[in-house]
């Protein structure tokens, strides 16, 4: 197992803030679109986080498709209840900014009351993709509060408690540790799910504010549970059983369960389906236990849609920031891991290509994991042999030292399979190269893996690979478990952290090698990672005939043609 989650989807996205774009205001009424469309009016997404807005006329758009999911707070107006509740799902869907524009709208429809602030606080704050808020969100958190603190006398008991506890959350010192108000802000939630334990939303804040004390290390290596990390558990089952469409509490849950137990969060990951479909990154989030549980083709059809609800989103928004540049290329990115598992090259090329389109050139040198992006079209070339592609994909600018890495990993095994061993071995001490620049290891493009640790998983495969070329199967081998010790020791995170899992180059070199058996348990092991992965069946398939089992064969055979049957290729081997 994988030693453990990694701290945000992007863990590089704290970086963001210093880049939020500033954007002028467009058209105040947008066409409705269709049925996973957002009809909106004033869409921008930075600007009104941290400056003053005109109060005197509306500040956010009533969205369409978000689902019905709500709140009842005291001393708002339908109209304010209905952004309020808006604001919410969009904080559940992990777009703050959007959330905390509903909340402003709500608290100019309705001044006294006091959940809209406490709701434009929360969501200044830090989440788990988001866990260092600069000082200047801090301050601004910090106004929200008082302000909510202010009307909290005309609050309900409910709200008062929420309000109470957010107060443990924030300083009026930005100096003080973020990590020791998470801890205190946990306890005061604690507190509050005592005296509320059958309130959906107490439960779901609750569990939120136990995984924002550990972003993404809420179990160790062995998948055994950080402190805590059992009460966020039980907390959002129980929300979830007392509120079985709660869209906060089923996201958070696949959060949680994804990496040590996928089987538990298949319930949660079907039943988000529907709830939110114009919130792309809740219409993803499925994807998240349909990869991990061998479901790709619903891996691949959920982030399509996803796809299509963020571009409606950002291009009548004009969304800029955290949203743009993260959660909407995950989607893609997403899309490009799942359709190469099960053989679908058209789909899965031109997500990896839309992938790194997305990507801003000029800013790959400060915001690392966009570097990880513009080299996705590499991975799928590699991935299904466009060998051809691969060799006249040009140069990175200088400074971006991932993107070169993964190029010359990529040309590495470009050459090798031309047959040109001296090319690919010019391409192996470029790689070793860069992994002697002391700079590669301060990269972090790869979620939580630095890019030495990247580098040291395809220096292995390529020097596997560029052995069994020259036929030292010995080396090739040797290599090939070094680079299968090494993937396994990367952070978890999905998309996978190394694209090509290296048991299926080992299995297709163990078969060079005649080594059927080992090859046979090499495959099975790579299945119980990636389950049902259409590689590692067709090479587990090849290991079973080599050994004469038959009527094993014939079965594994049958799974990998149902797995292949949306595939637009034919294979030969586990690697091509």
């Amino acid at each position: 197992m994988k030693n453990k989650l990694y701290p945000g989807i992007f863990a590089c996205l704290v970086l963001l803030a210093a880049f939020l774009i500033r954007q002028t205001e467009k058209s105040n009424v947008l066409p409705k679109r269709s049925a996973a469309s957002i009809g909106a009016l004033k869409c921008t997404v930075a600007r009104f986080m941290l400056e003053p807005v005109d109060s005197s006329r509306q500040i956010a758009p009533l969205f369409e498709n978000l689902g019905t999911h709500s709140m009842p707070v005291y001393n708002a107006p339908p109209r304010a209840q209905a952004f309020f509740d808006q604001g919410l799902r969009l904080t559940y869907a992990f777009n703050h900014a959007e959330g905390h524009r509903s909340f402003m709208e709500a608290a100019r429809l309705a001044p006294a009351t006091a959940m809209a602030y406490w709701g434009q606080a929360y969501d200044l704050g830090p989440n788990i993709n988001d866990p260092a808020p600069d000082p200047e969100r801090k301050t601004r958190a910090w106004e929200a509060l008082e302000k909510a603190n202010l009307h909290a006398p005309q609050a309900s008991d409910l709200e008062r408690d929420l309000i109470r506890a957010l107060n443990a959350r924030y300083s009026p010192d930005t100096l003080v540790e973020t990590s020791l108000l998470n801890s205190a802000y946990m306890d005061a939630m604690r507190e509050v799910a005592l005296r509320h334990p059958d309130h959906p939303d107490v439960l779901t804040l609750y569990a939120a504010s136990i995984m924002n004390t550990m972003p993404w290390s809420y179990w160790d290596m062995d998948g055994k549970p950080a402190p805590n990390t059992l009460a966020a558990k039980a907390a959002l089952e129980k929300a979830i059983q007392l509120q079985p469409d709660h869209p906060g509490a089923h996201h958070y849950y696949i959060h949680l369960m994804e990496l040590p137990d996928p089987d538990r969060a298949v319930s949660s990951a079907e039943s988000l389906e529907g709830l939110m479909p114009a919130a792309g990154h809740i219409v993803h989030m499925p994807s998240h236990i349909y990869i991990r549980v061998g479901r790709y083709q619903d891996a691949v059809r959920v982030n399509k849609l996803a796809i299509l609800a963020d571009e409606d989103y950002i291009s009548q928004c004009y969304s800029q920031g955290i949203y743009p540049l993260g959660y909407y290329p995950h989607n893609i990115h997403f899309l490009w891991s799942a359709a190469s598992l099960i053989g679908e090259s058209v789909t899965a090329i031109d997500a990896a290509k839309k992938t790194a389109e997305k990507v801003p050139v000029g800013q790959m040198g400060q915001l690392h994991f966009l570097q990880d992006f513009a080299s996705t079209p590499l991975l799928a070339y590699t991935r299904f042999g466009k060998w051809n592609d691969i060799l006249t994909f040009p140069a990175p600018g200088p400074g971006n030292l991932h993107l070169s890495l993964m190029r010359h990993y990529a040309r590495g095994i470009a050459f090798i399979r031309k047959g040109n061993a001296k090319e690919a071995r010019e391409e192996l001490e470029a790689i070793d190269a860069l992994i002697r620049e002391p700079e590669l290891a301060e990269i972090v493009a790869t979620a939580n893996n630095s890019s030495d640790r990247i580098a040291g998983v395809a220096r292995a495969v390529v020097a596997g690979e560029l052995a069994a070329l020259e036929g030292d199967y010995e080396q090739a081998v040797a290599h090939l478990e070094q680079a299968v010790a090494l993937e396994d020791d990367l952070t978890y995170t999905e998309p996978s952290a190394w694209h090509i899992p290296p048991r299926q180059n080992l299995g297709a070199v163990l078969m060079l090698a005649g080594d059927f058996d080992r090859a046979e348990a090499v495959y099975r092991s790579d299945l119980e990672k990636l389950r049902q992965n259409g590689w590692s069946l067709y090479g587990l398939t090849q290991a079973l005939e080599a050994q004469g089992k038959k009527e094993a064969a014939r079965a594994i055979q049958r799974e990998f043609d149902s797995v292949w049957q949306s595939a637009d290729l034919t294979i030969s081997r586990s690697v091509l």
